[in-house]
């Protein structure tokens, strides 16, 4: 995959594939927390939101193996009725994304089940679509790896990364920009990043470059 192709690639299995071994176990867990959260309209089960923080969770290292089995579980009892299959009517298909939820908490491939999941529902190019941008949004470009000056590490900076990270609420990113650019970053990649309208996400490889995670 070129440059190129990577930036504008939509087609989730490519993007992973290629991202194997090159971003870590703990971004692409993060991802699929994520992609699934975005679909917790399908996901109504208490069951199955906790099955979304358990992925998180394992992404952070704090997951135990008992909460895993425990979370697995929950997640296969709360697999809705498969009524919506063959109604011959198109609409989102709640089981199979629920069941996609489940196989990834199960399976050792990492994000494989979450980009599966827009294949349930009716408009799933649309959500495949956004799935690509939020991955990108955690690896960043791989043909251009970043560093960050340690200089550029504020109180202000820190404290208002950290503050965005526990809250998972990102809408302080162009603000971050600002305080980047006023500790002295100059690096384009990093501003634009900070500042565009895309989603931001725990992982955010901006983020990460602050709170010296991988």
């Amino acid at each position: 995959m070129t440059e190129a192709e990577w930036l504008a690639c939509e087609d989730l299995e490519a993007m992973l594939q290629f991202l194997r071994g090159k971003t870590s176990d703990r971004k692409l867990r993060l991802f699929a927390a994520e992609s699934f959260r975005h679909l917790v309209r399908l996901l109504p089960d208490q069951r199955q939101h906790r099955a979304i923080e358990f992925l998180e969770e394992m992404a952070e290292g704090t997951g135990t193996m008992g909460s895993r089995g425990e979370a697995m579980g929950n997640a296969r009892r709360a697999l809705p009725s498969q009524a919506v299959m063959g109604s011959g009517n198109p609409t989102d298909d709640p089981h199979f994304v629920a069941l996609m939820l489940y196989r990834e908490l199960a399976s050792s491939s990492i994000a494989v089940h979450a980009t599966t999941a827009p294949a349930g529902l009716m408009k799933g190019a649309a959500e495949q679509e956004w799935q690509s941008r939020l991955l990108r949004d955690v690896t960043g470009n791989p043909f251009r790896p970043v560093t960050l000056d340690p200089s550029w590490l504020t109180p202000t900076v820190t404290a208002l990364t950290r503050q965005m990270y526990e809250s998972r609420d990102f809408a302080a990113m162009p603000i971050l920009a600002d305080a980047l650019q006023d500790a002295g970053c100059d690096n384009m990649d990093i501003l634009g990043h900070c500042r565009n309208e895309g989603a931001h996400l725990r992982g955010c490889w901006v983020v990460d470059l602050v709170l010296g995670k991988t």
